[in-house]
């Protein structure tokens, strides 16, 4: 996904939404739109796209139609997941070793 095809395709939706603002990442990895029903699309520079806020439904169809957004709660998904990030022994449950 794009900048310019998410403008593009909250232009043809007839739902009468407008991009109030529009402005980049704080890590400068993404721009934000942010729409006048204060929802928002994050779209990040390597093409990812996430939409969030109160009344999405019809933003979430004519993007999907587009294209599948990211789903942060499956990104790891097929990947090793690591418990206890923070704990050096993980096999003792405990945070340090005394």
């Amino acid at each position: 996904m794009t900048v310019e095809l998410a403008i593009e395709i909250i232009g043809r939706m007839h739902t009468g939404m407008k991009i109030a603002y529009q402005h980049r990442f704080a890590g400068d990895r993404g721009t934000i739109l942010r729409l006048d029903n204060h929802a928002m699309v994050n779209i990040f520079d390597d093409g990812r796209y996430f939409v969030q806020g109160q009344d999405i439904d019809e933003l979430v169809i004519a993007f999907g139609l587009v294209e599948e957004a990211w789903d942060p709660e499956r990104w790891m998904e097929g990947k090793e997941q690591k418990e206890n990030l923070n704990r050096p022994f993980p096999e003792t449950n405990q945070r340090f070793d005394f």
